[in-house]
Parts: C-alpha cells; sequence; structure tokens
C-alpha cells in the first residue's frame, strides 16, 4: 500500500460537500497526515503545550481517541466507511463520515472539518479494520 493516499482517493473525499479544500490542498502539499493535522491545530488552536523532555504526537494521541470512538461498540461509523471504500463514488457517504467525526464527543477537543477531513482520507486510505487493529495495538509507531 502507497503511505499517501493517490490522487483517485483524495478526489474521492473532495467530491463531499463537507470535505475541507483547504485541507486538501494542504495534505496534497506536504503528503504528510501529522505535518497536515499539526498545521490544522495551530491555525485552530495555536501552538500546543509540550510536556516533559519528549512530547507525544499530538496526531497518534488524536488518533487513538478516535480508535477509540471508530472502533468500539458503536458501528455506525465504522459501517459508514465500509461502505465508502465498496462505493468510492458515493460522496454522501464520505459526507457521512465527516459529519460523523465532528460530532464525535469522546476526543480531546472539538472536531472541526478541516480535522475530520483529514481523519476520514486518512482511515479511507488505511482501511477501518487496518486503523482499528494498528491503532489498538501496544507498540504502534508510525503515521
Amino acid at each position: 500500500m502507497a503511505t499517501f493516499p493517490t490522487a483517485e482517493e483524495i478526489n474521492q473525499v473532495r467530491q463531499s460537500p463537507a470535505a475541507d479544500l483547504e485541507t486538501l490542498q494542504l495534505l496534497e502539499q506536504t503528503q504528510d497526515f501529522e505535518a497536515a493535522f499539526n498545521q490544522i491545530y495551530v491555525d485552530c488552536y495555536g501552538t500546543p503545550q509540550t510536556f516533559g523532555d519528549e512530547p507525544r504526537s499530538l496526531w497518534q494521541i488524536f488518533l487513538k481517541r478516535v480508535q477509540q470512538e471508530v472502533c468500539g461498540e458503536n458501528d455506525s461509523l465504522r459501517s459508514l466507511i465500509q461502505g465508502a471504500k465498496k462505493n468510492p463514488a458515493n460522496a454522501t457517504l464520505v459526507t457521512g463520515i465527516i459529519t460523523a467525526l465532528v460530532n464525535l464527543s469522546g476526543v480531546p477537543l472539538p472536531i472541526d472539518s478541516a480535522i475530520a477531513t483529514a481523519i476520514a482520507l486518512y482511515i479511507l486510505h488505511i482501511g477501518i479494520d487496518v486503523f482499528c487493529e494498528w491503532s489498538s495495538s501496544p507498540s504502534k509507531s508510525g503515521s
């Protein structure tokens, strides 16, 4: 699997009226989810505070919290993601994913459409099963 989404995957998300187009442009420029997430975070909330000598990756912490919400007992978002993978031309499913991510309540900060767009593309790229398995493993290290 390619480490970054293809133009086709990006265009799938771009078709959704809920997608944040500036985020997609930023992702295309950086081709790095963590760098784009950090930029979006700084733009929305300012520079995050760090504690200790080894600051933890805000992207990894955030993904872990999203994983707890997405991969838990509520299968509705998981079903939307699986449906979008099977039918990539369906912008309604992508819109549903972005909207559901914006409405998650168990994460440490509000998810706006920019952050939700990046997360939706990330999960659609790697797949929900890989996302849930990877993010729940005790010794993960990638982004």
